[in-house]
């Protein structure tokens, strides 16, 4: 008996979804990784709703010395922003998150940038 293995299909890049990376520094109180990631989540979640969340679907790229790597769909980065403006506090700690950039790729913001 003979067992053959089946190889995965991948969805060819035209037809995947497309994404923006959105830069953001983040003024105030220092946070963790993970804590500026629940609260962030948390803050959206409120703002948008389980709905709007999923369809903007943001996810934290990279965070390093108060500088954070969104990435969401594209089309979306814009009410991404505007949820952005309504965060004053997470986890209890005053903040502000200023969005610096918007690009279509990380390796842009990145030479750019300095992360």
């Amino acid at each position: 008996m003979n067992i053959e293995k089946k190889k995965k299909k991948t969805i060819p890049s035209s037809q995947r979804e497309k994404k923006r990376y959105l830069l953001l520094e983040i003024i105030g109180d220092t946070l963790s990784e993970k804590d500026f990631y629940f609260g962030f989540w948390i803050e959206l979640l409120s703002f948008f709703g389980s709905k709007g969340l999923a369809e903007i679907n943001p996810r934290l790229v990279l965070y390093k010395n108060n500088k954070t790597i969104l990435k969401c769909k594209r089309g979306k980065e814009i009410e991404l922003i505007a949820g952005l403006a309504f965060i004053k506090k997470i986890r209890n700690k005053k903040v502000i998150l200023v969005p610096i950039t918007v690009s279509g790729s990380i390796k842009k913001i990145k030479t750019t940038h300095d992360m």
